[in-house]
């Protein structure tokens, strides 16, 4: 139960108002029972093109729409971060085009040209707008020349937050939790360079919105909906001293709520986390990776273990809630490194843990099939040393998925996801303590 309304359709929604007329409106499926929602609201509102967001997670229910748009006789364009790693998959699936990236200027340009060409896909018109992905004649994929602008982001408006569809989420947070939060951005990209990442939804260069433009949507959005806790969803949102100091400023009296990010060891500093607690930062997510010192440093990484102790000392003593987010399944990891890393969540006693899994197929792409919290601190309840079996099972499991390349491949991984009825790991985290109430 970790819902919050992605923000990159909203902003992409926002943006095509604003710039080309368009009336746009979001569908969102989180609450939605089957796909045949989908097409009511096709069939009512006859959309001329349909943008749908992509994840491995959602992959399947991706492709159902695809299918769904198609039918409706609209235009159907395929983005977010998964359509990015596999146009192929997509192209074939149903859409006439990818949109990988930020997609802002692309869409914009695709938009214009399609209405020029009263709304009618083809690959001559699709090679003509730069950043799109998309099979010519003979079924063949292509590139169209030419790269799209990157849009600065003084530029693009505020997300596009359907107030009903916005409520429903926080009503739902409200039935499961103790807090109703909303997400927002301060930047986009990520000023680490790892050796192991995909950059798949916003990637480089790492860009960050003005301090006070930040603060005011904050309050914006405290006016605005009954919130309780706002959440950013950058990649790292602790990150430069400077705009943090003037970022704390700019929140002092206000917005009154308080609000959780992200953090990376190797950037962490004490003197900024004092101002932020002062103005309500009360949350840190951070970047934990793996326990082993030698899978990171075999995959380029920016940081140590010794690095995730240290700055998990600071994030407690200024008495801020503790997060970790670890990776498992990364390339090279063997049960030892696997070890490491519980025995790390063991020592930091963290209040959640967010595990994530490598795509498989996609060896740079993550995919969170774990819950993002567990209830309670991890105490010596959670033991030592996991159980040898689970181990060996998970990286049993581990290296099949790094295997996975064919579709055929694919198949024996399901069928080793079957045989354990979900992915063994899950077992890592339930020896944990259970989930409060």
């Amino acid at each position: 139960m970790h819902p919050l309304p992605p923000l990159q359709p909203a902003e992409l929604a926002a943006w095509l108002q604003s710039e080309a007329g368009a009336e746009v409106a979001l569908w969102d499926s989180t609450f939605r029972d089957d796909l045949a929602a989908f097409e009511v609201v096709c069939s009512r509102e006859r959309p001329r093109i349909i943008w749908i967001y992509t994840h491995p997670t959602t992959r399947p229910a991706a492709m159902g729409l695809m299918a769904r748009a198609r039918r409706s006789g609209s235009v159907v364009v395929a983005g977010g971060p998964d359509a990015g790693l596999r146009p192929g998959e997509y192209l074939h699936g149903g859409a006439d085009a990818v949109l990988p990236g930020e997609g802002e200027d692309a869409m914009l340009q695709l938009l214009l040209a399609l209405r020029a060409n009263h709304h009618r896909a083809n690959p001559e018109l699709l090679d003509r707008v730069p950043g799109l992905l998309y099979l010519d004649d003979q079924g063949q994929l292509r590139r169209s020349a030419g790269k799209p602008r990157i849009v600065e982001l003084e530029r693009i408006p505020a997300p596009l937050r359907e107030p009903d569809a916005t409520r429903i989420h926080l009503e739902r947070w409200r039935d499961h939790r103790k807090y109703r939060p909303l997400a927002l951005s301060s930047a986009r990209g990520c000023p680490v360079p790892c050796g192991f990442c995909s950059r798949s939804v916003f990637g480089r260069p790492y860009r960050r919105r003005a301090p006070k433009a930040v603060a005011e949507e904050m309050r914006r959005l405290v006016d605005t909906f009954d919130v309780d806790r706002l959440v950013f969803t950058d990649e790292t949102f602790l990150f430069d001293a400077h705009w943090l100091k003037e970022f704390a400023q700019e929140l002092k009296g206000g917005p009154g709520v308080p609000f959780e990010g992200t953090a990376q060891p190797a950037l962490l500093t004490e003197s900024a986390l004092a101002p932020l607690v002062e103005v309500g930062l009360a949350r840190l997510d951070l970047d934990a990776a793996s326990g082993s010192a030698r899978l990171l440093d075999q995959l380029d990484w920016a940081y140590r273990p010794a690095d995730v102790y240290r700055a998990v000392r600071s994030i407690q003593e200024a008495g801020i809630t503790l997060g970790l987010q670890v990776v498992a399944g990364l390339p090279g990891e063997t049960r030892r490194d696997l070890d490491a890393t519980m025995e790390m969540v063991r020592i930091c006693r963290p209040d959640g843990v967010e595990v994530t899994r490598v795509d498989p197929g996609s060896p740079a792409l993550f995919r969170k099939d774990w819950e993002r919290v567990v209830g309670g601190p991890v105490t010596e309840r959670a033991g030592k040393r996991l159980p040898a079996p689970v181990l060996d099972a998970a990286v049993a499991w581990m290296n099949s998925v790094h295997s996975s390349t064919s579709g055929e491949s694919g198949e024996g991984t399901r069928s080793l996801l079957d045989r354990f009825k979900r992915p063994v790991l899950r077992a890592a985290v339930r020896v944990l303590p259970g989930r409060s109430s």
